[in-house]
């Protein structure tokens, strides 16, 4: 007779992932605000992928991050990363620029042009989520994070 040295699945866990896919699915379903004429004939083409607009908010919501940074934020890898911000720059959605501090970094902003329509998307992607972040503690919003870190820790090996 055998004895698993796994750690036993509970019920738990099982609820963690289904609130998990509602988020997912909530977040999916929420629109992209329109943006104007020429980049929404564009998108009809090529709409953006999900991963180009958590992009394009942590972005927003950071900007003068670099590309290796955006990297670490969203858990890809620094090639992906790259061209995720390529995709945005050819949509005229972001730019790169010169760190005065440093010039051999490059650093991340919205553009001008569409700095309305990034705000829009972080009011109707970000808010929400920050709304939910504010009703918690602040021990209870790091053992959110942390414990979702964990997760995908976990998930990776």
């Amino acid at each position: 007779m055998s004895t698993s040295t796994a750690t036993p699945l509970t019920s738990t866990a099982a609820d963690l992932l289904a609130a998990l896919r509602t988020v997912v699915k909530r977040l999916e379903r929420t629109q992209v605000p329109a943006p104007d004429a020429a980049t929404e004939e564009r998108w009809r083409d090529a709409p953006p992928a999900p991963r180009h607009i958590a992009a394009l908010m942590r972005i927003a919501s950071e900007e003068g991050l670099s590309v290796t940074t955006l990297a670490n934020h969203l858990g890809v890898s620094l090639a992906t990363a790259s061209q995720v911000v390529t995709d945005l720059e050819s949509g005229g959605l972001v730019h790169r620029y010169e760190d005065p501090a440093d010039r051999r970094r490059t650093l991340l902003a919205v553009t001008e042009t569409h700095r309305a329509l990034t705000q829009a998307i972080l009011d109707t992607r970000l808010r929400p989520v920050q709304r939910a972040l504010d009703r918690m503690k602040p021990a209870e919003q790091r053992a959110v994070i942390r414990g979702l870190q964990l997760i995908a820790e976990e998930l990776e090996s």
